[in-house]
């Protein structure tokens, strides 16, 4: 059961990513997120940051999901 509890929407953790870095510029919203992943879905996956769940959205890891999207949007490779 613990898995599960680090875990939630992405939605959710774009919302929470929006949150802690008002520096960045970036809005909450679904469309906002799916513009995002656009240029980092691929480097947020390699990351297990995001899976896809049932093929149709995106699930984040609630730990590494800010830290990963920090990365991409400041331009720095995240760490393996």
């Amino acid at each position: 059961m613990q898995s599960q509890q680090i875990w939630t929407t992405g939605y959710v953790a774009w919302q929470e990513f929006t949150q802690q870095h008002p520096e960045l510029g970036y809005k909450p919203g679904r469309n906002n997120f799916n513009n995002f992943l656009r240029l980092h879905r691929n480097t947020l996956k390699q990351a297990d940051a995001i899976r896809l769940a049932k093929r149709q959205f995106w699930i984040a890891h609630k730990d590494r999901f800010c830290s990963v999207a920090f990365d991409c949007a400041t331009g720095v490779l995240p760490k393996p």
